[in-house]
């Protein structure tokens, strides 16, 4: 369940290749593969190099400018084609009105992202991705063949930090950890769980085609789709809401907030089981992980007191014991 390698290397190059096809053509799938592969090597970075140097820093500054600039393209695609689904007999014209508003608004965000693909910063982006791939994945990640030649760069260091890297036991390891933290889940953090299972899961997929590693990468999928799907219906409930008047009973309103509810409900119950099945695999790994990360981290305040207690201890002079008294058995 190691790092793979080539695998990781190859997210380097693929956004390499996407920056360059995505400013000439936009098209909806591009957009939404520019955003999912910055946020991988995102979190590719950060958990290889916590500490990132320079370099590494600007790029994951880059990156997520970038992801959210195509996150906003995406969501608004998302929203139309499920408003596309919505079978509604009634109000088709204010249907077609809530479409039109949509279009509008992903011109907008699309001219924004664009303005992130301006000539100079996506070089700057493609020398950063070069110089980070380099760093952490040794050998040198390749580039295509038609794209421009990168600058020469030393050799990368053999202790690389993909060396002693677990993917998975580091993955199921996370999630025990959120799923403490975020016992009980609601319309208000539901959203905020799904997008750390996210970061949790490209976690998992740097050990590649392992059938564990797959197997975590489906459940923690399952658990991003159907809480992404309720979420995508709430935001487009929330633009119908603000486009039309409150004081107009909408016929369209009501049902996007029926289809809402009903998709959170079922979301809700797909993650309480699936949270319970990835729980199930992190107790069997946990053997896997080293003590030191498999032991959970104590809350601060109790490590202070903790910290606290010891420090008394030790600055406390030991009393020597006191002499035994021996009773007198007798008249002298």
């Amino acid at each position: 369940m190691a790092v793979d390698l080539a695998r990781n290397q190859a997210l380097f190059s693929r956004l390499d290749l996407l920056l360059a096809k995505t400013r000439a053509r936009p098209l909806v799938e591009r957009v939404h593969q520019v955003r999912t592969t910055a946020r991988r090597i995102e979190a590719l970075i950060e958990t290889l190099s916590p500490s990132p140097s320079a370099v590494g820093k600007k790029l994951l500054k880059r990156l997520a400018r970038l992801r959210r600039r195509a996150g906003k393209v995406r969501d608004i695609d998302v929203q139309m084609a499920a408003l596309r689904t919505l079978k509604i007999g009634r109000e088709s014209e204010r249907k077609a009105q809530l479409l039109e508003a949509l279009a509008e608004m992903r011109s907008r965000r699309e001219l924004r992202f664009m303005a992130a693909l301006e000539k100079d910063t996506v070089r700057k982006l493609r020398k950063g991705l070069r110089q980070v791939a380099a760093a952490l994945l040794p050998p040198p990640a390749r580039y295509d063949a038609d794209q421009p030649a990168a600058p020469p760069l030393p050799p990368a260091s053999p202790a690389s930090p993909a060396d002693a890297l677990q993917p998975v036991p580091l993955a199921l390891l996370r999630f025990a950890r959120l799923s403490r933290r975020r016992l009980l889940l609601t319309e208000e953090n539901l959203h905020a769980f799904r997008t750390d299972c996210k970061r949790i899961r490209y976690v998992a997929e740097m050990a590649g085609k392992d059938p564990q590693a797959r197997r975590v990468v489906e459940l923690l999928k399952r658990i991003q789709d159907e809480v992404g799907d309720w979420h995508d219906w709430l935001t487009l409930t929330a633009t119908a809401e603000s486009l039309f008047p409150p004081a107009i009973a909408s016929a369209l309103i009501a049902a996007l907030r029926n289809v809402s509810k009903a998709k959170f409900v079922h979301a809700l119950n797909v993650v309480q089981d699936t949270r319970r099945q990835l729980l199930a695999l992190h107790r069997a790994g946990l053997k896997l992980l080293p003590q030191a990360e498999a032991a959970p981290a104590l809350p601060l305040p109790v490590k202070r007191a903790r910290q606290t207690r010891k420090k008394a201890a030790a600055s406390t002079p030991r009393r020597k014991p006191a002499p035994a008294v021996v009773a007198a058995s007798g008249a002298a």
